[in-house]
């Protein structure tokens, strides 16, 4: 991690260690639960396993936005069909969609492949995709998902909206630093926007927001057009 004084990374460490025991000790709670029987029943027996699930969701979440952070992968970018990346992320969000009651709107343009790596461009959109999710988790709503040629530019762009809460203005300079969140406790690591970013600014793309509170967001990802293609 270059470029990075000690005192950022020594609050790094704290957090991250804080973090994961937080979670960590949730599961821990919850298994322990299973170590005697339970006197109410088998009923009791699900309610429990589903805490237990909860709390593991959690570590995994964490922990997958923690690498993806710290340790992004090296490969080689190629041309990449963008619908097919997003449909790959919406399968990886079916248990928070729907959990959340989010109903899935595409508004596919016809466009053509980006340059990128498939993963890590699937990454930008599962984290977008589950902010979504988490800002609409008291009402549902509809998760808009447009695409369309920029004109006059060698870039595709990817609308992200969203019929949540919204972001109030204050918070939207801060929403893709690392650790920075509004979201209650055990929805979110903080890492997720950031994420984005880097993913982006290392595709030469550029990630923009927008938001109304009580009304939701929107969120554009433009990337670049394969070079052949910007010819």
């Amino acid at each position: 991690m270059s470029n990075v004084s000690d005192a950022p990374t020594f609050r790094y460490s704290a957090q991250l260690a804080e973090s994961i025991e937080s979670r960590w000790q949730a599961y821990w709670e919850a298994e322990k639960t299973f170590e005697a029987p339970n006197p109410a029943g088998p009923l009791a027996d699900v309610e429990r396993l589903a805490r237990l699930h909860q709390a593991a969701e959690r570590i995994h979440g964490f922990t997958r936005d923690l690498l993806a952070y710290a340790r992004p992968r090296h490969a080689v970018a190629s041309a990449v069909a963008i619908h097919d990346v997003i449909d790959q992320a919406l399968v990886f969000c079916d248990y928070v969609l729907d959990e959340f009651d989010v109903t899935i709107v595409r508004a596919f343009g016809d466009v053509p492949a980006v340059r990128g790596i498939a993963d890590q461009l699937t990454q930008i959109f599962v984290n977008l995709f589950t902010n979504a999710a988490h800002a609409m988790h008291q009402h549902g709503g509809r998760l808009t998902i447009q695409t369309n040629v920029v004109p006059g530019a060698s870039t595709v762009r990817v609308k992200v909206e969203d019929e949540g809460h919204g972001i109030a203005p204050e918070h939207l300079e801060k929403i893709f630093e690392p650790y920075f969140t509004t979201k209650p406790e055990g929805m979110g690591s903080g890492l997720g926007l950031s994420i984005v970013r880097s993913i982006v600014t290392a595709h030469g793309g550029e990630v923009t927001v927008e938001s109304i509170e009580g009304r939701g967001s929107r969120f554009r990802v433009e990337l670049p057009l394969p070079i052949e293609k910007q010819q």
